[in-house]
């Protein structure tokens, strides 16, 4: 019962606090000041952003990763599919001896 009668002063005093609050008074012009922030601070992001991406150093990039793709084309060209089993076979071990093995 206790409990009940603190918890309905607790809710009584709870709405009276609610009461006492007054109107906020703001600029009728306030949230269009806002967005214009907002939107000024996003696009000086952006532009942060992007401004070293250059077209230099786009093409520049796409140089490197046009000649990275001509190396590994020929490398692959230059090996064949038996070699690289046998190599990756030999290197974890998968691979028949061929050699004969004698115990004494």
């Amino acid at each position: 019962m206790k409990s009940d009668l603190d918890m309905d002063k607790k809710v009584k005093e709870t709405f009276d606090s609610v009461e006492s609050i007054e109107e906020v008074k703001v600029s009728p012009f306030f949230k269009e000041k806002v967005m214009q922030q907002i939107r000024n601070a996003s696009e000086e992001v952006q532009e942060a952003t992007w401004s070293w991406f250059t077209p230099k150093l786009q093409l520049a990039t796409l140089v490197c990763v046009v000649v990275l793709n001509v190396i590994a084309f020929n490398n692959l060209q230059e090996s064949t599919y038996n070699e690289n089993v046998n190599s990756f076979a030999e290197s974890y071990g998968l691979s028949i001896s061929e050699e004969t093995v004698l115990l004494n």
